[in-house]
């Protein structure tokens, strides 16, 4: 076969897993447990790998935050002193097959919803969500209200929900999305109806068991209309764990942000990741006296949604978030058209009526998206330099992450050429 043969080859393997992938969610478990490569002196944080003192502020603080809870620091000088003396290892999460939402640093006993590709074999992983409250280490924040609602979530709520999970047989995560088709989710950053809907599930089967402190437990989930976000990082991250096997695909395997750098990550060049300087996600500022110098650059894993063909790749799913973060209807149906030309498969599962009874576009391939020159958008909120969420909004993926990857294929498959 030619060079383009092959890289076709690779990507109807590609868009075979993608959309052929059964994401269920199986368990919660310490991430120290579950994680592969995970230790008690391990991190994991979002985006590219990144230089300890290049690191923004929220996150060094949820790192901190971090270590204090893990009873490795009394004081985030203490903990800091950890990371640079090289005493904590900070890891990029995807390389782990997990994700970091924001500026969430993840530690080994915390717990991680463990999502399972039933077809495949990939598993996933990701931070229970926190709930809707702003100050949590998710943003950037630790203090001893995030201390003991770390402390809660380990002993009680993690638990509990894993408990609940296991007795379900599981829950699996397509078919919340096709019964909530039409709901108006995008499912990256409006999720009410997928989160409601598994809140429904999963509350009757929790009124059936015996544990400690189940009317709270249960007041948190069904309060949470963002729960379903966390799970499907996980979820995604389980297919993609199969997606990333595949030599020679251009296909996208892992994106996301640490605040100073975004990359991304494609099936046929490995563990490498290809960055350019973080975009900001603009949009809707959450209060009016937030500017853009108040922002950091794209912090999160959070677009791990994009990659598995959900958030702004969905967005005609969603009009209702694009519109109130200031665009149009027209808008998200754009969204989605274009990111259909840089695809190279759809999800059937959940056809969008108001745009044609078409699915999801997913796998988006890097020789379409520089040949087309045409951007898929993410969806996300921006993160605020002092910590919190300032923007709800998105960005256009940068194309030099694109180029880099193309030209890092182009150079596998001459080294692959010259062996023959």
């Amino acid at each position: 076969m030619d060079v383009k043969q092959t890289i076709e080859q690779a990507n109807r393997k590609a868009a075979e897993i993608l959309t052929r992938g059964r994401p269920v969610w199986v368990d919660v478990q310490p991430a120290g447990d579950v994680i592969p490569g995970m230790t008690p002196d391990t991190i994991l944080i979002a985006g590219p790998p990144i230089a300890p003192e290049d690191i923004p502020a929220p996150v060094r603080t949820a790192i901190c935050g971090a270590l204090i809870y893990e009873q490795r620091a009394k004081t985030a000088g203490e903990a800091w002193q950890l990371v640079t003396g090289g005493k904590i290892r900070v890891e990029s999460a995807q390389d782990h097959d997990a994700a970091c939402g924001a500026a969430m640093a993840t530690s080994s006993s915390m717990p991680v919803c463990v999502v399972e590709d039933k077809t495949y074999g990939g598993r996933g992983f990701c931070a229970v969500h926190p709930g809707n409250k702003q100050n949590v280490l998710r943003w950037g924040f630790y203090n001893e209200e995030v201390q003991r609602d770390l402390v809660w979530f380990r002993d009680h709520y993690g638990p509990a929900l894993g408990q609940t999970v296991r007795r379900m047989g599981g829950i699996d995560l397509i078919g919340v999305m096709s019964k909530t088709a039409g709901m108006g989710d995008e499912n990256h950053n409006r999720q009410p109806a997928a989160s409601m809907h598994m809140a429904l599930q999963m509350i009757q089967t929790m009124m059936e068991m015996e544990f400690d402190h189940r009317d709270e437990i249960v007041n948190q989930l069904a309060a949470n209309d963002r729960f379903f976000l966390h799970v499907m990082m996980a979820g995604a991250e389980s297919v993609l764990a199969s997606v990333k096997k595949v030599p020679f695909s251009t296909v996208m395997v892992a994106m996301g942000g640490n605040g100073v750098k975004f990359g991304a990550r494609f099936a046929g060049t490995g563990a490498r990741w290809f960055t350019v300087d973080a975009p900001l996600i603009e949009g809707l500022f959450l209060k009016p006296n937030y500017t853009r110098d108040d922002l950091l650059g794209f912090l999160g894993d959070s677009c791990v949604t994009e990659v598995y063909g959900l958030g702004g790749m969905s967005a005609s799913a969603g009009p209702g978030y694009v519109i109130l973060t200031g665009s149009t209807f027209a808008d998200a149906l754009q969204r989605s058209a274009d990111a259909r030309k840089v695809c190279v498969a759809e999800h059937r599962f959940a056809p969008i009526p108001w745009d044609g009874g078409q699915g999801f576009p997913v796998g988006v391939d890097a020789r379409k998206v520089v040949g087309l020159n045409i951007l898929p958008t993410s969806h996300g909120g921006g993160t605020l330099k002092t910590g919190g969420q300032g923007t709800m909004g998105s960005a256009k993926l940068p194309m030099d992450c694109f180029r880099q990857g193309l030209l890092a294929i182009r150079e596998i498959m001459t080294e692959e050429a010259g062996k023959e």
